[in-house]
């Protein structure tokens, strides 16, 4: 199974949305998107989860929280789960999503040895690294990178290969 990550959209749809076309024509299954979405980008998501039948989960990041704070009152988007730190099982590897906002959260998650992968995002800058069995994987920024193109990754949980690709202009 392939899992499209991206994150901190900032609500940019036409960055956004040339990213899910690219990590869906790339055979991604499952889309994960570690926070600062934007409310319009969790729509297109949603969007993007129903037209190809898959799921989403979304991490909350900084800039989503203030507009979110009477999310208790809100439905979910179908076909995503949207929290501040979703994890979930995907083809028998336990996930986290975390906003690297949340140092500490990351931090005790890596620590903890109870995930195969956590995905983050906050930095806007791709990273993939190590903590004992733990990997971490930053998607880097679709719409503001900090370095480099914009850019979004793909992981294939059989072969553990993960592949960075720039978002088309």
């Amino acid at each position: 199974m392939k899992i499209g990550l991206l994150s901190d959209t900032h609500n940019h749809l036409p960055a956004t949305r040339g990213a899910l076309d690219l990590l869906v024509a790339r055979g991604a299954r499952h889309l994960v998107h570690c926070g600062d979405a934007g409310e319009d980008v969790v729509d297109l998501l949603s969007a993007t989860c129903q037209a190809h039948g898959i799921r989403a989960h979304v991490a909350l990041g900084n800039c989503d929280r203030p507009q979110l704070e009477d999310a208790r009152f809100r439905t979910s988007p179908a076909g995503i789960e949207r929290a501040e730190a979703p994890d979930f099982v995907l083809a028998g590897k336990r996930c986290l999503v975390v906003h690297g906002d949340r140092a500490e959260v990351l931090r005790q998650a890596l620590l903890s040895s109870r995930f195969d992968f956590v995905f983050t995002g906050h930095t806007h800058a791709p990273a993939d690294q190590r903590t004992g069995s733990t990997r971490l994987l930053n998607p880097g920024s679709v719409a503001r990178p900090r370095q480099g193109p914009p850019t979004v990754a793909l992981l294939d949980l059989e072969t553990d290969q993960v592949d960075w690709f720039p978002v088309p202009p």
